[in-house]
């Protein structure tokens, strides 16, 4: 649990308890991820291409020793090619499917903020009207007048369909 110091309507000081979450940008929608399965968030590294791999996956980097796996996330939800640029981030986040522990990390267009929201702020995810599939949301965020879609992470990063291979013979 964190907490969070607002300023009121009456400039009085106000304790907000609740899940941080990152805030950033794709496509110029903004978007969110729980902020307990990041572990960090980097200039994007250069990327070694792994043939064969589905579209999204553009390959594996070192982090500090440590193999991970990369996904275009805009490729994934939007079907359009992320595009490299000096606020191009790559966010590590950890994975825990069947007792094993997998760090990949998304290609974000920027980060904006981390905010703090209590779950009761948390909405239903309507099914149709989104800019990505409503699988890939887990729910929607009231902010600021509008609504931030939570990704889903166990969807986004399946593992099993992110291990897919393309079929090279493919025409």
């Amino acid at each position: 649990m964190y907490s969070q110091i607002l300023m009121d309507d009456d400039d009085e000081m106000a304790i907000k308890e609740g899940t941080q979450y990152l805030l950033f940008y794709l496509q110029s929608n903004l978007y969110a991820l729980r902020g307990e399965f990041i572990t960090e968030i980097v200039e994007l590294p250069q990327i070694t291409k792994v043939p064969w791999m589905l579209p999204c996956v553009k390959g594996v980097c070192n982090i500090r020793g440590t193999i991970v796996g990369v996904i275009d996330i805009a490729r994934c939800l939007l079907q359009n090619d992320f595009i490299n640029t000096n606020r191009t981030s790559l966010v590590i986040v950890k994975i825990i499917d069947e007792e094993m522990s997998h760090k990949i990390g998304f290609i974000i267009d920027e980060v904006y903020e981390v905010e703090v929201f209590e779950a009761s702020e948390l909405q239903g995810v309507p099914h149709f009207g989104l800019p990505i599939h409503s699988k890939y949301v887990e729910a929607m965020i009231p902010y600021k007048g509008d609504f931030i879609p939570l990704l889903s992470l166990k969807n986004v990063a399946d593992i099993e369909f992110l291990s897919q291979r393309e079929n090279p013979h493919a025409t």
